[in-house]
């Protein structure tokens, strides 16, 4: 009833092995069978009795076999004459019995939510993806092999669940030079990226049912992750000049917690006037509600210094900055961080040791060693220049090989674009269109709870050498006119 398969990946013990656990699991063998000898499966397979004998003993340990002395091995007999239903290698491939698992609610809801959170394959264009080519790969090894040799026994723990000090002490000194936000690197706490830092604000400062105000368009994965948590995301309508505070106020005045994206706006690219940025401090601390500042790749800025902070002109203590490394390096660094009011600290910090214990030490050694040997600064600034040149030829490029097909306005920071469709063209079906070409692009549609009056695709220009932009902008073209889009076009001209 085996069958050893010499041309499968899978070693012969382990075929051997999983065969006799399926059979008595299936109850082909039953309780007190007894079982033929090591010479005779042997013989009969095909294997060495070594091999076998591996396998018996291995299964007599697991106990569904039992060895009789001086009369062999048998089916173990305290194997339920009952067994549940068992399909073999069902659990393995992912295969669905037809069932519905009982979930909480939180797993429900998580369940639901449609959005794809499969890491996206780098092609032509792709969001948010840095220069990968331009990194100082280099440099950044020998900073993890320092680490590396400086490393001893003190270092092998789970370390201070708020963060390696250095690191937090190089953080706080970067914001206080580079960023104009002096903080104390006590009231930072090291996370395994932004979305982390959201979650602990969200466990900490609400509870299931709170409300928390998001722009719409916003971020997709962000809004998931508060419903998910069991806020109630309230919808605020974002212009020009950002989140429309008033709008919040009307909608959910006694909100919890407010989202912000005030450096640059993700999707829209648009800033946080002062006049909103002080209303919502107004609101926050006449509410006894919090702001989540997520300071979206803020320091790609191209004319002037990178834009100050909410936090920095928080008085109040009402405002929890989050800052990423995902976007400034690369995003499988994993490290993000929070600055918090100092009352908040403890809360944190504990939370922080329960969920996640500490972030991986040989990273933050590494990272430490990067800013504060001044590499962290230096690949900033010359970042900088590469995505206004790399910017600058995406959108000379686009004016050619584009037209109107998609209208662009040249951000003044950030690593993406939002290529504006004609009116009445669905950004879905571009999107769709123009991926079948090899491109990535995110529609615009796809950020927003409810219908937009004109659709667009995010595009990233940071990730593709300008010398390489020409042809993935053709495949872009042809996608759009092969969807009828050119006719929808010649319509709106004529």
């Amino acid at each position: 009833m085996f069958f050893i398969d010499r041309m499968s990946s899978t070693p012969v013990y382990r075929q051997l092995e999983d065969q006799i656990r399926s059979a008595i699991l299936k109850g082909d063998l039953k309780h007190g069978t007894r079982m033929a000898s090591s010479r005779t499966l042997a013989r009969e397979l095909g294997l060495s009795r070594p091999t076998v004998v591996q396998v018996l003993d291995a299964l007599q340990s697991e106990g569904y076999l039992e060895a009789r002395q001086g009369d062999g091995t048998y089916v173990a007999h305290d194997i339920p004459k009952a067994l549940p239903a068992f399909y073999p290698g069902a659990a393995k491939q992912g295969k669905d019995d037809g069932g519905k698992p009982h979930l909480s609610r939180m797993g429900s809801l998580l369940q639901a939510m449609p959005v794809d959170l499969d890491a996206a394959r780098y092609t032509a264009f792709l969001p948010n993806s840095p220069a990968f080519d331009a990194f100082p790969h280099d440099i950044w090894r020998k900073c993890w092999a320092n680490r590396g040799r400086g490393g001893g026994i003190a270092d092998m723990g789970y370390g201070d669940p708020a963060g390696y000090l250095p690191l937090r002490r190089c953080i706080a000194q970067y914001l206080g030079l580079h960023r104009g936000d002096a903080c104390d690197p006590g009231q930072i706490i090291i996370t395994s990226g932004a979305h982390a830092a959201f979650s602990l604000a969200a466990l900490i400062l609400a509870d299931p049912g709170d409300g928390i105000w998001l722009e719409s368009p916003g971020p997709v994965t962000v809004r998931n992750l508060f419903k998910g948590l069991g806020l109630n995301v309230i919808d605020v309508a974002s212009d020009s000049d950002g989140m429309m505070v008033a709008d919040g106020m009307d909608r959910a005045p006694d909100a919890r917690l407010a989202f912000a994206m005030p450096s640059r706006q993700h999707p829209l690219g648009t800033t946080l006037s002062l006049p909103r940025r002080l209303a919502l401090l107004a609101w926050a601390q006449s509410r006894d509600a919090w702001i989540i500042e997520d300071d979206y790749d803020s320091e790609f800025r191209y004319a002037g210094r990178p834009l100050p902070s909410i936090r920095s002109i928080d008085s109040a203590g009402r405002v929890l900055y989050v800052g990423t490394f995902s976007k400034a390096l690369y995003p499988a660094i994993r490290v993000g961080y929070l600055v918090l009011p100092p009352s908040l600290v403890g809360a944190f910090r504990r939370l922080s040791g329960l969920v996640a214990r500490s972030v991986s030490l040989e990273m933050q050694h590494a990272l430490a060693q990067f800013i504060d040997n001044g590499h962290f600064v230096t690949h900033l600034r010359r970042m900088r220049e590469l995505y206004a040149e790399r910017g600058a030829a995406f959108f000379d490029l686009a004016r050619i090989e584009l037209g109107e097909r998609l209208e662009f306005n040249a951000p003044a920071s950030g690593m993406n674009a939002l290529g504006w469709l004609p009116p009445g063209i669905d950004d879905r079906t571009i999107h769709a269109a123009v991926e079948r070409a090899g491109i990535k692009s995110y529609p615009l549609s796809d950020y927003a709870t409810a219908a937009l009056g004109r659709g667009a695709l995010l595009l990233g220009f940071t990730g593709v050498p300008a010398n390489r932009m020409a042809e993935p902008m053709r495949r872009m073209r042809d996608a759009i006119d092969g969807n009828g889009a050119d006719i929808a076009l010649d319509q709106r001209l004529s």
